[in-house]
């Protein structure tokens, strides 16, 4: 099936449903399949056509969508920019994609001008707002009519490119075709038991896969109703649950941690929740306890990447549900794991994870042969993740790779020091990672965030983990931290704390 196909489709059932309510507006099905044909209209006069790349620089607002599914219906490909973007990252993706054409908003245009003198290729910019020397996003969608257009498509057409966030070196382009994006979102869609009536709530940002290929596709195919949230606020998020009667939300493990710290403070009234997911890190098992006592709704692990268009593997909503498990494989994806020399391991051995099914785009990384080559071994997808699988199927995540601690030649793997770490009462946020010791190789720091009001020293949380872990794993430095250093999903950036400690030890 075709992305387009989405959109008709909900257009024809529920035209005058909201699709999506945003902090300042709200776009019906209707208006979004209208609005979008204009813009397609608009494009196409600017010359877009198929298989042309556009940039989207934009933060989460509704207009996304006006802009994502113009694209689409021409049968061009969506270049996703981060709206955090600085001049010398918006200038590698924009060269990287050869985009003709570049949506944007009034508050960021600035950096999208000064980089268009430098690209190679010629660049409209479309502006939400006032700008000058651009073209207005209004305007054009005044001046255009409606046409019905959508283009003629094949199934391994790229339909998006979604920047990695650039934890192994410098952003690779990961791309996304209607065959891999479908086919994701209809297995995770009928893993949850989403219908119609849901209402889903995006606070994570748009322009990144979990926002945009998981939430926002999901509420398009099952024609719902989505509560878009351009930032993180636990206030106002709890508020919205109550007040929309919203039944689904996906999040990262830090921002279920920062509403349940809300939830038992504030006045908030959340009783519709049906199912929530979490993704992007290792989701600690304390949390899960505590958001399903408070809110009596099943909170579920499951393990994606950008790579591969969304979840690969989910927890069942109804079904066995195993501590640390990140779930079973999605309908149409397959997991194995591998040692170094690619050969698949037995159960309950610890390897790196592979994947291969139709929701991992068989295109690969745009305009990167050396990576594709690197990432895939016989058209399986190599993760760079460390994990298991059990007797049942089930896939357990160890960590990352280049996360993995080895301190005198034992390894250490932060995700279970931190699972312990969360237990502790005093715990809010806690990271660890690994620092250069000359006599062990590397030793185990743990950056720690303490609940509100609460009193730590750094003797009692090593003798806490020592107590539940073998000695040598537990963590030999620990700092306390106001804050934790986050990417635009709220994960906890491991690699900025890396870079603090280099600098430190350089001081």
């Amino acid at each position: 099936m075709y992305l387009t196909s989405l959109l008709e489709v909900a257009w024809r059932e529920y035209p005058e449903k909201v699709a999506v309510y945003g902090e300042n507006m709200q776009l019906t099905y209707a208006e979004l399949y209208n609005q979008s044909d204009r813009m397609a209209n608009a494009l196409q006069k600017l010359g877009v056509t198929r298989g042309d790349r556009v940039g989207i620089y934009l933060s989460s607002r509704p207009e996304f969508y006006i802009c994502y599914w113009s694209i689409i219906r021409l049968g061009a490909v969506a270049v996703l920019l981060n709206p955090m973007y600085k001049e010398r990252e918006i200038e590698h993706v924009l060269t990287d994609t050869g985009a003709k054409v570049c949506f944007t908003e009034e508050s960021i245009v600035r950096r999208l001008q000064v980089v268009s003198k430098e690209i190679p290729e010629k660049l409209s910019i479309i502006c939400l707002g006032n700008s000058a020397d651009t073209l207005s996003f209004d305007s054009l969608l005044k001046d255009n009519d409606t046409r019905g257009i959508i283009s003629e498509a094949r199934l391994n057409d790229v339909v998006s490119i979604i920047y990695t966030s650039g934890t192994t070196g410098k952003p690779k382009g990961a791309t996304h075709t209607h065959k891999s994006i479908w086919s994701n979102v209809s297995a995770f869609s009928i893993n949850n038991k989403f219908t119609s009536g849901d209402v889903l709530l995006c606070c994570l940002p748009i322009f990144n896969n979990f926002g945009l290929n998981v939430v926002s596709m999901a509420t398009f195919y099952i024609g719902g109703n989505m509560v878009l949230f351009d930032r993180f606020d636990a206030k106002k998020i709890l508020s919205a649950m109550g007040r929309y009667k919203v039944t689904y939300m996906a999040g990262t493990p830090t921002m279920y941690v920062y509403l349940l710290q809300e939830y038992d403070v504030g006045d908030y009234h959340v009783n519709t929740l049906r199912v929530c997911n979490s993704g992007g890190a290792n989701l600690p098992d304390e949390v899960i306890k505590k958001w399903e006592k408070r809110f009596k709704s099943p909170l579920i692990n499951g393990y994606g990447q950008t790579e591969a268009s969304g979840f690969s593997t989910l927890t069942p909503v109804v079904g066995v549900r195993k501590n640390g498990a990140v779930g079973l494989p999605i309908s149409n994806i397959r997991v194995k794991i591998v040692n170094e020399a690619g050969e698949e391991l037995s159960r309950g051995k610890v390897g790196e994870i592979a994947l291969k099914g139709d929701p991992i785009s068989e295109v690969g990384y745009w305009n990167n042969e050396e990576a594709n080559k690197q990432a895939w071994q016989d058209g399986w997808f190599l993760s760079n993740d460390l994990g298991y699988i059990d007797e049942d199927g089930y896939l357990f995540i160890v960590d990352r790779k280049n996360d993995l601690i080895i301190t005198g030649g034992s390894n250490i793997y932060p995700a279970e020091l931190e699972e312990v770490l969360y237990q502790h009462p005093k715990v809010s946020l806690a990271a660890v990672v690994g620092v250069p010791d000359e006599v062990k190789g590397e030793l185990a720091k743990a950056f720690i965030v303490l609940k509100e009001g609460a009193d730590c020293t750094e003797s009692e949380l090593i003798n806490y983990c020592r107590d539940k872990l073998a000695v040598y794993k537990a963590p030999r430095l620990v700092e306390f931290v106001n804050d934790m250093p986050r990417g635009v999903t709220g994960k906890i950036l491991k690699r900025v704390l890396k870079e603090q400690v280099a600098a430190s030890k350089d001081n």
